[in-house]
Order: C-alpha cells, then structure tokens, then sequence
C-alpha cells in the first residue's frame, strides 16, 4: 500500500515490509523516479512524502506533514534516498544525517550532485552503500527487502 503524509502510518505489521522514499522532489518533472520505484516495489508498504502543494502549507499542516515524514522514517524497514544531480536537497541531508549510521539507508548521488562528495565520505564512513544511478540501488533494494 502507498501511504502519504494525508494517510494515517500503519502499525508495523511484521509480515510487511516497508519502504520510505526520500530524496529530491521531482513531482514537477515526467517519469518521476518515487513513480517508477511505486510501481516496481508496491508489493510493499511505501511511505512517499511527496505533496504537491508542500509550499503552500500553513504551519500547522507543515507540522503534520514533517511529523509524519519522521514517523514514517522511523517506522520504514528500509529507506531509499536519492540525490537527484540539479537539486539542493536540503531536507535530504538532513535525512542522510538522520540515519547514515542506520542500517536501512540505501543512497542513490551522482556526481553531480553538488555535495556529491560530502554525501559520498559520509556513507563510507558509516558504511551505508552508495550508488551514482537507481538502477544498482534497487538491485540492492530488492535484495534486502
């Protein structure tokens, strides 16, 4: 099931695994990659914090909203956190922050992205695996899944 932050977050149900989609927001763009990973893994839960209208919200909405985001970080077996090349992905790095040294983190940065090598001495740090295309990040995916 898709849960998004207008959705209540599921008990964690042992028997459904869970993925949370972080990264830069691409709703603006065709073939958004949260689309394309939705339709390859919805055999899972799938948290998605896209919403649309996220400039628009009043403080309380964006409240709810980056409450939920924390919640469902948390509660996600397994995060997939992507970097796409032309973004600032503020809110990102804050994520990659968050839960580097977890053992649920898989990071898709390019090198093009403009902290590509901050976000890439991070994850071997912790040794978080590190990817410069999706491809290779939802092999992995698939496997820990």
């Amino acid at each position: 099931m898709i849960y998004t932050s207008n959705d209540i977050l599921p008990i964690n149900n042992s028997n459904q695994r869970s993925i949370f989609l972080a990264g830069s927001m691409d709703h603006k763009q065709e073939g958004s990659w949260r689309a394309k990973v939705i339709a390859e893994f919805g055999a899972h839960d799938i948290f998605d914090p896209t919403h649309v209208h996220h400039n628009n919200l009043n403080d309380e909405q964006m409240k709810r909203h980056v409450q939920w985001e924390l919640d469902a970080l948390q509660l996600a077996d397994m995060i997939l956190l992507n970097f796409l090349p032309n973004a600032l992905s503020p809110i990102s790095l804050v994520e990659l922050g968050l839960y580097v040294n977890s053992e649920k983190l898989i990071v898709i940065c390019p090198h093009e992205f403009y902290k590509s090598n901050y976000v890439n001495i991070l994850c071997n740090k912790y040794n978080t695996p590190i990817f410069n295309n999706i491809t290779e990040a939802k092999t992995l995916l698939k496997n820990s899944i």
